[in-house]
């Protein structure tokens, strides 16, 4: 699967039709950026946020390509290069068509090859199913839940937190997984 895909660096003509992506409604609350809320935005307010990514502070973030851009991915350790953070966005016109767990995949094979990770973490809201079930299928074991993590057409909702361990990821590659 991931033959077709790659991750590639945020470049600056990247910014408008990624923002104007993750501009899509369906996507609120599910953007994953740092400063983002749960409420629709303007492409011009996620682009300001976007153009960050061309050159981040602490991580990595890339363009999703599958012959066109089709999400993005981020990771970042700000002050523990040990246990990074992963995330992944695709586009929802092209969501169900294996885009996700082939970039997630390509984003763990990279922090453990690439950095000193131990595991590396993920979260998702509890409202969102479709989310606990791809979080689920990439292996890594539920950590906990962060109560009150935001909230969502009234109410509370809470987050949802997964690890892959180094040890697991070794596991599976091992198995040819």
């Amino acid at each position: 699967m991931s033959a077709d895909h790659r991750l590639r660096p945020v470049e600056s003509e990247d910014v408008a039709p990624l923002a104007r992506m993750l501009a899509h409604p369906s996507l609120v609350g599910r953007r994953g950026l740092h400063d983002d809320r749960p409420v629709l935005r303007s492409v011009a307010s996620i682009s300001k946020t976007v153009e960050s990514l061309v050159d981040p502070e602490h991580g990595d973030a890339w363009i999703v390509d599958a012959d066109a851009i089709v999400g993005l991915a981020t990771a970042g350790w700000w002050w523990d290069a040990l246990i990074p953070w992963a995330n992944v966005v695709i586009d929802p016109d092209r969501q169900r068509h294996g885009h996700g767990t082939a970039a997630a995949r390509l984003v763990i094979d990279h922090l453990f090859e690439n950095t000193p990770a131990l595991a590396v973490e993920y979260a998702v809201p509890s409202w969102d199913a479709d989310a606990l079930s791809f979080a689920d299928s990439l292996g890594g074991d539920r950590t906990g839940i962060r109560r009150r993590d935001g909230a969502r057409r009234g109410r509370y909702f809470d987050g949802i937190h997964f690890a892959l361990t180094r040890s697991t990821w070794e596991a599976r590659h091992a198995a040819g997984r």
